[in-house]
C-alpha cells in the first residue's frame, strides 16, 4: 500500500444552521397603507395567500443590414403582475370591499360615499417573517414594497352546502411597481 487509511473521519451535525436555511414562504404580514378616504392604514389583515409578486421587462429587437447574423436586443418597458390576495371571508372585513367601493365612486364620478379629490391608490407592505421564532416579537426578513396599489376585481369563492370549507374571498391589486429587500444575514432584519 502506498499510504495509511484513516479509520475515522470528522463531521459536523446533520441538522442544517438556521443561519442557512432558506426563508419560509408560509409566514407573512400584509399591510395596507391607505387609500386615504378609508381611514388610513388598514388593521393587521390576516391574508393566507399572495400571488403574483414578479416583473417582466419587453425585449425590442434591432437588426441594422450590416448586421445580419444575429439581432441586438434592446430593453423594452417593464411591467408587474397584478398582484393576487386571499384570505377567508370574516365579519369586519368590510373595508376591502369599502376600498373597491371608492375605486366605483370616483369613476363615475358621483363622489357620494368618498371624496372624489381622495386618492384610491394605496401602498402595501408584504413582510416575510424570520421561522422559527423564539421570542415574542419576529424579525422582517424580506419586504416587498408595493407602490400605488388599487384594487381590479373582487371574487368570493363557491358556496357549495356539501362541502366542508370555510368562506373565501380574493382582491386582485393592479400596481406601478415595487421595491424588494432581503436581511444580509439571519440575525439581521430589514426595513423599506
Amino acid at each position: 500500500m502506498a499510504g495509511k487509511t484513516r479509520a475515522t473521519v470528522e463531521q459536523k451535525s446533520s441538522l442544517a444552521s438556521i443561519a442557512t436555511d432558506p426563508l419560509r414562504s408560509f409566514k407573512f404580514h400584509v399591510q395596507i397603507s391607505g387609500p386615504q378616504g378609508l381611514q388610513g392604514a388598514y388593521p393587521k389583515l390576516g391574508f393566507m395567500a399572495v400571488s403574483g409578486l414578479s416583473m417582466t421587462t419587453d425585449v425590442i429587437a434591432y437588426r441594422t443590414g450590416g448586421m445580419n447574423v444575429s439581432t441586438q436586443k434592446l430593453p423594452g418597458q417593464s411591467d408587474f403582475s397584478p398582484i393576487t390576495l386571499s384570505k377567508g371571508l370574516c365579519p369586519g372585513d368590510q373595508q376591502l370591499l369599502d376600498w373597491m367601493g371608492q375605486l366605483f365612486s370616483v369613476m363615475q364620478g358621483v363622489g357620494k360615499a368618498y371624496d372624489t379629490s381622495t386618492d384610491f391608490r394605496a401602498t402595501v407592505d408584504i413582510m416575510l417573517i424570520e421561522h422559527p421564532v423564539t421570542k415574542s416579537t419576529a424579525k422582517v426578513q424580506a419586504v416587498w414594497r408595493i407602490y400605488n396599489a388599487f384594487p381590479t376585481s373582487v371574487a368570493f369563492g363557491d358556496l357549495d352546502a356539501g362541502q366542508n370549507m370555510y368562506a373565501v374571498h380574493q382582491m386582485t391589486l393592479a400596481h406601478e411597481g415595487f421595491d424588494f429587500k432581503v436581511a444580509p444575514n439571519a440575525k439581521s432584519s430589514v426595513t423599506l
